[in-house]
């Protein structure tokens, strides 16, 4: 309701300033399942707008709940209290990033990745962990929303024992 409330008083700004032929504002939310199973359901809610200009501006915002207790799940809660998690995703993502050189020339160059943040979006897919960022946040607008899938294989000794299954 956030969303539709801002984008209704931002249309209703938009359409003050030019005349209704000229218009041309747009606002969508929609929403996609990436995992949906007895226990846990990880979820996007895809906001877009778009006023005029080169192109419009959107948003994923993550839900991933834990069925078996109701919660929702940070990237932090995944991990053993003791085990670097950060610096564990970084290599990963590092690592993608340079494959992504390999097989197009500069394609690395692209991405100006130093870290994870303490409340990183990612969602559940498969048997990953799908990290994500923001537009602008790491790369231009023209690479979209950077996504970075870790198989869960690779850091299953890394994980919660109580979140292996649930992320299998």
């Amino acid at each position: 309701m956030n969303f539709y409330e801002k984008s209704l008083k931002e249309a209703e700004d938009f359409l003050d300033d030019f005349q209704v032929e000229e218009s041309n504002f747009v606002a969508d939310a929609s929403y996609e399942i990436k995992k949906n199973s007895e226990n846990v359901v990880s979820l996007l809610i895809k906001y877009y707008k778009y006023s005029g200009g080169a192109h419009g501006y959107y948003e994923y915002v993550p839900y991933n709940i834990d069925m078996r207790s109701g919660e929702l799940l940070k990237i932090s809660d995944l991990f053993k209290q003791d085990v670097d998690y950060k610096s564990i995703i970084n290599k990963e993502i590092n690592n993608k990033i340079k494959e992504l050189g390999n097989k197009q020339e500069n394609m690395d160059k692209v991405y100006d990745f130093y870290s994870i943040k303490d409340n990183q979006k990612f969602y559940i897919q498969d048997k990953s962990i799908v990290i994500f960022f923001d537009l602008y946040e790491i790369a231009p607008y023209a690479a979209g929303i950077p996504e970075f899938p870790i198989d869960i294989e690779k850091i299953k000794d890394n994980l919660q024992n109580k979140y292996i299954d649930l992320l299998t």
